[in-house]
């Protein structure tokens, strides 16, 4: 199972979202989104988008600090079959999110 692609996080107005792409497949691809805040230490699910089909993920109410570092990740589900994760770059609010 191919892993997603151009995985970008934008934040707008506190309005943060990670976009991912994935190529057409002729089964359904579902994807989850894990997310470790830096004072956590290490990677859980978010609650929103566990098997979604959507290729984006709101993660206005999980990224609230805007000092704090936060890695993403997402993995694409196909079937009984599993992609591996591609990682997000660090994301800190503060420094790159717009106002």
């Amino acid at each position: 199972v191919p892993s997603p692609t151009e995985i970008v996080l934008t934040s707008e107005n506190f309005k943060t979202v990670l976009h991912w792409q994935y190529p057409p497949m002729s089964e359904m691809p579902y994807f989850i989104v894990e997310i470790k805040p830096y004072n956590l230490g290490y990677y859980k699910n978010v609650s929103t988008c566990v098997n979604t089909s959507a290729h984006f993920c709101d993660l206005s109410e999980e990224i609230c600090d805007p000092y704090l570092s936060h890695w993403l990740r997402v993995k694409a589900v196909v079937g009984s079959q599993e992609s591996e994760y591609v990682e997000a770059n660090e994301f800190i609010l503060q420094r790159h999110g717009k106002l």
